[in-house]
């Protein structure tokens, strides 16, 4: 490869990838044979909170990126307990506004401070005034940081397209909205807007989607020491 067209490089330390794999597969299969088992629920967990572990092992200077990963991984336990409590989407919200501030501090200081006092206060009447149902407000602020998040991270690979950390980024939040469509009609198939039937094959492919993402998020690091093939 010619120096003018370097290939960005961060070769992953092995067992992650064999351990990630082991989990994968058996979510997906659990998935298949016992979704509502115990056991599948902790594989899940234990899943997501490896992704933080290897975040601090792989990248001890992004504390925004550990941090980021230990909420979310706060969050899918509240949602474990029962996935349609509105404060597990809340701690989501909260990750995806500390996965924002990771990856472009400087040029959404603002704008991130204005969301979450507006997001907190919208939030906060509602639950006064019930001018709306509250978990579709909260995913409406939480939908909004995930996109926005996709839009940043497409923008950090556009100017790269070498870069091997940005393109997990922007594969990794573009997974992690196809896991939350899915919930979404899990949600709404729970809560009978939808029909039933659509209920457990939602919450498969959530996973099939969330679990990769998670992988490639906890990846994305930009604080990270990269190898530069071609120099």
């Amino acid at each position: 490869m010619s120096s003018k067209n370097p290939k960005t490089l961060m070769p992953l330390p092995h067992p992650w990838p064999v351990v990630w794999g082991c989990f994968y597969v058996a979510i997906l299969t659990l998935g298949l044979l016992a979704p509502n088992g115990s056991s599948i629920t902790f594989i899940k967990l234990t899943g997501i909170f490896l992704c933080a572990l290897y975040a601090f092992w792989m990248f001890p200077r992004d504390h925004l990126l550990q941090l980021a990963l230990l909420v979310t991984s706060v969050a899918d336990l509240i949602l474990a307990i029962d996935n349609t409590l509105v404060i597990g989407v809340v701690v989501f919200l909260i990750a995806q506004l500390i996965h924002l501030a990771r990856l472009d501090w400087p040029h959404f200081r603002l704008p991130i401070l204005i969301y979450s006092l507006v997001a907190a206060t919208v939030i906060i009447l509602d639950m006064i005034l019930d001018f709306a149902p509250l978990m579709y407000v909260v995913c409406c602020f939480y939908v909004t940081a995930l996109i926005t998040n996709i839009i940043v991270s497409w923008r950090w690979y556009r100017q790269d397209r070498n870069n091997l950390l940005a393109f997990l980024a922007v594969t990794g939040f573009t997974l992690f909205l196809a896991c939350d469509i899915c919930t979404g009609v899990s949600y709404l198939s729970r809560t009978a807007v939808l029909p039933a039937v659509l209920f457990a094959p939602a919450n498969f492919f959530a996973w099939a989607f969330y679990y990769p993402s998670q992988i490639f998020i906890s990846n994305s690091s930009k604080c990270a020491k990269i190898l530069t093939k071609g120099r």
